[in-house]
């Protein structure tokens, strides 16, 4: 009986520990840091790289992902309505407006950045 109740107190400890593990990542986005050694290539979902790879922008830069950002570039007017994001980061309104994030992207990696995912 004792076997049990001890087997069942360690199940139960490694279920916690699993669960507290698997939260890690889910922090805001204003707690996360950059990290200079991705590489960019694959989605990252919490957002905690230096690069976004859903709106292929800096993180740190992407009016689509940081509300703080979002907020500076309507308080400077930098800022589409009709698409929901800085007017100089809509590359539906003006597709040249990518080049700029294409240079910054290749001169870090030297190569061109992932397709954006949205």
């Amino acid at each position: 009986m004792r076997f049990y109740k001890m087997f069942g107190m360690l199940a139960m400890l490694s279920a916690a520990i699993l669960m507290v593990s698997g939260c890690a990542g889910d922090k805001p986005a204003a707690e996360k840091g950059s990290d200079e050694t991705e590489t960019a290539t694959t989605a990252d979902p919490t957002h905690g790289g230096w690069w976004c790879v859903e709106h292929a922008i800096p993180e740190e830069e992407c009016s689509m992902c940081s509300a703080s950002y979002a907020k500076a570039c309507k308080e400077k007017g930098d800022w589409c309505e009709e698409h929901n994001r800085a007017e100089s980061q809509c590359f539906i309104c003006d597709a040249s407006q990518a080049e700029k994030y294409v240079k910054l992207y290749e001169a870090k990696y030297g190569k061109k950045p992932p397709a954006a995912t949205e």
